[in-house]
């Protein structure tokens, strides 16, 4: 089992079929920040080309009333900046994001030609890979698309949704988009009849899973025509195999290997069928 795109573009509504997340790391932030922000890069707040996500909030509070359309764009760039640095790629400081994201936020039209989901994935995968180093400690990354894929495929994992409660409406929420699949978990959960923090016991609840009490299939043809179109956008590079781009990040995408998550059997691969081969000739 693993993440896949299908995942990624159900859960977090993000695209996943477009321009790669790549380019220079290093940029005139100065420049960037003024053109983009209207501030200046801060001398005694930059880390390695990064700026606290404390600081953008403390400089973009709500929107004015009288915001013009270049004030307005700000903000939005500074709130998803916030969102990339502090959701999708993360990093294990919890409070850094880089500016050099801004190159990619310069114009909205473009920025949405971005396959930010795939980038997304890369970087997850990349994490995943670093936290179960026997030295790893942390994991960084999009650890809210991990945790509700688990609770998806899991049900031992996931806690109990309680009733809708007046406190979880959000105000106008019907001026909003129709929201993705991951939308759903954001109200009130029960999970006092969870195991919390007990490391071992959940070791002990995965390795006793047997496969027909794993969810395979969440997402169901009825669940997927209910979302809204940019969820399912990209289901025809769902099964594609390819690499992921995240800037220097690099990682193979091989859904072939997981073809039980899409409804379909799941085939020996070569390389397994040569091992069993050479085992039993051995």
């Amino acid at each position: 089992m693993t993440i896949t795109l299908q995942d990624v573009q159900i859960i977090l509504g993000l695209p996943i079929d477009g321009l790669p997340i790549t380019g220079r790391v290093e940029q005139d932030y100065d420049a960037l920040c003024m053109t983009q922000l209207g501030f200046p890069f801060p001398e005694n707040n930059r880390t390695g080309g990064r700026i606290q996500i404390r600081q953008l909030s403390r400089w973009f509070p709500n929107l004015p009333n009288n915001a013009d359309d270049v004030e307005v764009q700000r903000y939005a760039r500074a709130y998803i900046l916030q969102l990339l640095g502090g959701t999708l790629f993360a990093d294990k400081s919890n409070n850094l994001v880089h500016i050099t994201y801004l190159q990619f936020l310069e114009d909205f039209e473009a920025a949405g030609q971005y396959s930010w989901g795939s980038a997304t994935l890369a970087h997850l995968y990349r994490q995943l890979c670093l936290a179960a180093d026997v030295d790893g400690a942390e994991i960084a990354g999009p650890v809210i698309l991990l945790q509700i894929w688990a609770w998806d495929r899991l049900p031992f994992l996931a806690p109990i949704m309680r009733n809708v409660l007046r406190d979880d409406i959000i105000p106008n929420e019907e001026l909003f988009p129709p929201p993705p699949f991951g939308h759903r978990w954001r109200h009130a959960l029960e999970t006092t009849g969870t195991s919390m923090h007990v490391l071992t016991k959940y070791k002990e609840m995965i390795d006793m899973q047997a496969p027909d009490e794993v969810i395979w299939e969440p997402y169901p043809e009825t669940v997927i025509r209910d979302l809204p179109a940019y969820c399912s956008s990209g289901h025809a590079i769902w099964r594609t195999r390819a690499p992921l781009l995240f800037f220097c990040v690099v990682e193979m995408y091989n859904p072939d290997r997981v073809m039980r998550q899409f409804g379909l059997k799941q085939r020996i691969h070569l390389y397994i069928a040569q091992a069993w081969s050479y085992i039993r000739l051995t």
